[in-house]
């Protein structure tokens, strides 16, 4: 039986292998405590609180003075440190992007007591010291002001440093996938894309992504540019995260309703000309989004910190057929096997040889005798003209 399991367990591992390329959005927090001095402070410690789910988790220093907060989400942090004889000391605001190594370098403790609070905000953008990885980043704030046509965040892709070319898809997810840009002077076969750490690539069209997802369920996209970590491997190219949005310890949502409409565009010249309408264009996106916390008032998660949901919808309604089509229909005469009132668009006749001796038919009209009844039938299923030949304009 023993043996059994171990069987099943060494089958289930090689089947599942395919799925452990996963890569993790999540990234570290790092530091050193010291003294006014600049002597380690041992032991004190390091406090990390989620600022959106007030979430927190607590350390202590090691005999270097070191900490690391491993195994981090993105978003908003507030850390605090603590020891006795010293002020405690705040720092406020640490924004951390998906897969980053993020350094508060060293933290000086003033000597004082422990009810003195010292604090300080992040302003401005950290340098990264932890990690020699380049990348850029499309943020919360940046996803909600930039515009794209079909809504498709790999579009938005196109404003990054390094990005070049990228399709503005018509709608969410394009026809089989987005198809990434070309990052960084690679070919779009070779970035990886993913999704909450989740392969978004197709194993057939490795170009694209089809992991569809909402614009306004996106938190962040993080962009691995090059020299990022053996663990952010599999391509040679870029490295593209894709980090959702989670559920906070308050409630939060929106609701949208997006409109293209041939009403809203101009008509071209060939339908102006023909006196055609506008054709029919219409793309209504409808969705909506809400978030918070699941708990029950005085019985379970009453600090509201320990679970959270999140739920996005998105649906469409598009209404686009095939642009007006022009093709050449063969006119009454023609149909006859009488082309002597054919012409190119230069308004010179357009000759018609017999193919059994290459010259031209008299008059320009094919013999009755030469002429195949199947044929004419076949022609006549096609309708008749409705404008002029091109070559009609000059006579």
């Amino acid at each position: 039986m023993q043996k059994f399991r171990v069987t099943t367990t060494l089958i289930l591992f090689l089947a599942l292998a395919p799925w452990a390329f996963a890569q993790t959005v999540s990234g570290s927090i790092t530091g050193t405590v010291t003294d006014s001095s600049g002597g380690a402070i041992t032991s004190a410690t390091a406090t990390l609180r989620n600022n959106s789910t007030a979430e927190s988790r607590s350390m202590k220093t090691s005999t270097g003075g070191d900490f690391v907060f491993n195994a981090v989400a993105p978003g908003t942090y507030s850390l605090k440190i603590e020891q006795t004889g010293f002020k405690t000391l705040d720092r406020l605001g640490l924004v951390l992007t998906a897969t980053q190594r993020l350094s508060v370098g060293t933290l000086q403790l003033p000597v004082g007591a422990i009810s003195e609070r010292v604090t300080v905000e992040a302003t401005g953008a950290m340098v990264q010291t932890a990690t020699s990885g380049n990348s850029a980043e499309l943020s919360g704030k940046q996803l909600n002001l930039l515009v794209t046509r079909g809504r498709d965040v790999i579009s938005l892709l196109r404003v990054l440093p390094g990005v070049a070319g990228g399709t503005d898809e018509n709608a969410l997810g394009g026809t089989f996938g987005t198809n990434t840009p070309n990052i960084g002077g690679q070919r779009i076969s070779m970035n990886t894309m993913s999704a909450d750490g989740q392969s978004g690539n197709d194993a057939d069209g490795v170009g694209g992504f089809n992991g569809m997802t909402s614009l306004d369920a996106i938190a962040e996209v993080k962009v691995l540019l090059n020299n990022y970590q053996a663990e952010y491997g599999r391509n040679a190219g870029a490295s593209i995260n894709l980090v959702t949005k989670s559920g906070t310890k308050d409630f939060h949502g929106s609701a949208y309703w997006f409109l293209r409409n041939e009403a809203l565009n101009a008509n071209d010249f060939f339908n102006n000309r023909n006196s055609q309408a506008r054709p029919l264009y219409r793309y209504n996106t409808l969705g909506g989004t809400i978030g918070g916390p699941i708990y029950i008032p005085g019985k379970f998660n009453t600090n509201r910190d320990k679970l959270f949901f999140f739920y996005s919808r998105e649906d469409w309604r598009i209404n686009e057929p095939r642009n007006v089509r022009r093709v050449t229909m063969p006119t009454a005469l023609e149909r006859q096997g009488n082309f002597s009132q054919t012409l190119d668009v230069s308004g010179r006749l357009i000759t018609i040889t017999d193919p059994t001796n290459g010259q031209p038919f008299a008059g320009n009209i094919i013999p009755t005798n030469r002429q195949s009844k199947n044929g004419q039938a076949v022609l006549n299923l096609f309708p008749l003209p409705k404008l002029p030949r091109p070559g009609a304009f000059r006579r």
